[in-house]
């Protein structure tokens, strides 16, 4: 086991996904989705929604892949989670991103609450996507961008 909590077989088969069009996306442990976002550090983060954030993960070799991190306030419900999931992978095509691995780590916490004695179990979940990287910025970014829409 690796240090940070992961095998580093699990970031060499990782590696493979990423560069094997034709393999299955892989199902990926927290340790080693934030040892690539460095433990979703500011610096890794290229985007953010309502539902997500969007950090940059980087592989030993230089490889990028662009890893969604669901906010945990919208986690209850995991359809629509693996939905997204099962319709990306699906969705096999050169101009749309590929699913490489996806993570979905629930672990009980202890919480102390004030005027209690004691301390309350609560989940707390994490749920990412990872897909293929493209560096170029977003498809809303193209769409709207005006000085590429020179029409004569």
């Amino acid at each position: 086991m690796d240090g940070d909590g992961f095998e580093e077989a699990e970031l060499d088969a990782l590696e493979h996904v990423v560069r094997d069009t034709s393999a299955e996306p892989m199902k990926l442990s927290l340790p080693l989705v934030k040892h690539i976002t460095n433990d979703f550090s500011g610096e890794s983060l290229i985007g953010e929604g309502g539902f997500s954030k969007v950090y940059l993960g980087v592989l030993p070799s230089g490889s990028r892949i662009a890893v969604k991190r669901i906010l945990s306030s919208h986690t209850m419900d995991e359809r629509p989670f693996r939905r997204e999931i099962d319709t990306t992978r699906k969705a096999a095509h050169k101009n749309i991103v590929r699913l490489i691995g996806y993570c979905s780590h629930t672990e009980e916490t202890p919480i102390k609450c004030e005027g209690q004695r004691g301390y309350i179990y609560a989940e707390m979940r994490e749920r990412l996507i990872c897909i293929e990287y493209v560096p170029n910025g977003t498809l809303d970014t193209h769409i709207t961008d005006e000085s590429a829409m020179d029409v004569r």
